[in-house]
């Protein structure tokens, strides 16, 4: 079971991103992650850029054109500076959602910060082993799995973007991770390539 400590140390924010008005959602989490109260300033691509280190912004730049362009997931690794809290590593994972012309409307996704892993990497363990007697594991297994091969990212981010949408969402983890896996399979006759729309259904609250 999580401490209030490991929740306080593990930050996981949401953004959205509308294309057409070029407006930008963050969670409160997201706020929080760059050092900001929620909703003290306006969410904007240029505020998020500054916080993230120079060598960095071109991944980041790359990274989000490749979700505007192509709707596809996409993942990056960032080095990120708070408004007054130290360097913090972010994994920054979405996709996109096409409007009927098929043009990419909104781009969305979480933002997992990952700074604290390799020290908790034993507590992590010790919390899996409980988590195996609340919920199914196997789900859980399969479900961070897919998360894995959609966004290219490790299983602490996978699981991280699991229990994130679980809290945000209201929804029980083990419910959340049988819903990612029956959306998995892709049936006979339907495109592979819809895969990441499947899961963005079960991932994604409607906000539009």
């Amino acid at each position: 079971m999580e401490s209030e400590d490991d929740r306080a140390e593990e930050i996981t924010g949401v953004f959205l991103h509308r294309l057409p008005e070029d407006t930008w959602w963050w969670s409160d989490e997201m706020f929080r992650l760059l050092g900001y109260e929620a909703d003290a300033v306006t969410p904007t691509a240029k505020l998020l850029r500054g916080h993230v280190h120079a060598e960095d912004q071109a991944r980041l730049d790359s990274a989000l054109e490749h979700g505007r362009n192509t709707g596809l997931p996409f993942s990056c690794y960032l080095r990120v500076v708070g408004e007054t809290d130290a360097e913090r590593s972010v994994v920054l994972v979405g996709d996109g959602r096409s409007g009927d012309d098929g043009e990419v409307v909104v781009l969305r996704g979480f933002a997992v910060d990952v700074t604290s892993s390799v020290r908790q990497e034993a507590r992590r363990a010790a919390d899996s082993d409980i988590d195996r007697a609340r919920v199914s594991q196997q789900d859980i297994d399969l479900a961070r799995g897919v998360l894995m091969g959609l966004y290219g990212v490790d299983a602490d981010v996978a699981m991280r973007v699991l229990r994130r949408h679980s809290q945000y969402a209201n929804v029980k983890l083990r419910t959340l991770a049988r819903s990612v896996c029956e959306a998995a399979p892709t049936a006979p006759g339907r495109p592979q390539h819809d895969l990441h729309q499947r899961i963005s259904s079960v991932l994604y609250p409607d906000r539009d």
